[in-house]
């Protein structure tokens, strides 16, 4: 039986979690100074405010490609990924306030983990000085940082009370709303995944991205296709409309 601490999940995994944040801030710290010694002009600046918005950019498409495979791809019994990565998806839309009751480290030790092989190849491979793959090595690096962020981000999105900045920034769509977000909260629960900032929501839904995704697993892999859920709260719909227009 794993051992498991007061906060309801396995003691090891904890452990996990501090040793992946404090190894990422780490990483992150050594790349922010080489970025600062890279720093030769204006242009350079500019170069970096750029490389932040594409990485932020590039965290909100990857932070909806995770949440749709977390509410569409396999089981909570698929193995390594259904307890850890499977599960957390499905029961938050079961409970989504219980994110607003985890700490810091529970909330984003995870997405520190799953950050650090990136952040371990751009220490190898960020050139010292600003170039083409200077740049392109920066962007991953804030692409890493805006992934960190994100589940935080996603929290303040359902809590009842968050700080008065973090509110003013959700109004004005830097940081993901609570409004934005309770468009994927609606039934069927089949659109607006990214929860970095949302930015990319519209034009994601817009062109059925995630509907070919799920086009290419029923054809490659069917079985690890997770549908069901949806078809509920479809047929849930529809016998509610129906009950509707029969007591008129």
């Amino acid at each position: 039986m794993t051992a498991k601490g007061i906060y309801g999940y396995a003691r090891g995994h904890r452990h996990l979690e501090i040793a992946g944040i404090v190894v990422f801030f780490a990483l992150l710290v050594f790349l922010g100074a080489r970025t600062l010694r890279a720093v030769d002009g204006p242009l350079a600046v500019l170069g970096i405010v750029l490389s932040g918005l594409a990485g932020l950019t590039l965290s909100d498409f990857l932070s909806g490609l995770a949440h749709w495979a977390g509410d569409t791809v396999g089981t909570e019994t698929t193995p390594i990924l259904g307890r850890n990565f499977v599960l957390p998806f499905r029961q938050h839309h079961s409970d989504p306030k219980a994110i607003t009751r985890h700490d810091f480290i529970e909330t984003n030790g995870n997405n520190c983990i799953a950050s650090l092989p990136l952040l371990l190849l751009m220490v190898a491979v960020m050139p010292r000085q600003a170039s083409p793959l200077f740049f392109l090595c920066l962007i991953l690096t804030f692409a890493a940082w805006f992934v960190f962020c994100s589940n935080q981000f996603h929290k303040w999105a359902h809590a009842d009370h968050v700080p008065p900045t973090v509110a003013v920034l959700q109004r004005w769509g830097v940081l993901l709303s609570p409004g934005h977000h309770a468009l994927h909260h609606a039934p069927p629960h089949d659109k607006y995944y990214c929860i970095t900032v949302g930015w990319l929501n519209p034009l994601l839904t817009k062109v059925r991205f995630f509907r070919g995704c799920e086009f290419l697993i029923a054809k490659v892999a069917p079985r690890m296709l997770y549908l069901e859920e949806r078809q509920r709260e479809i047929a849930r719909q529809q016998a509610a409309e129906s009950l509707a227009a029969g007591s008129h």
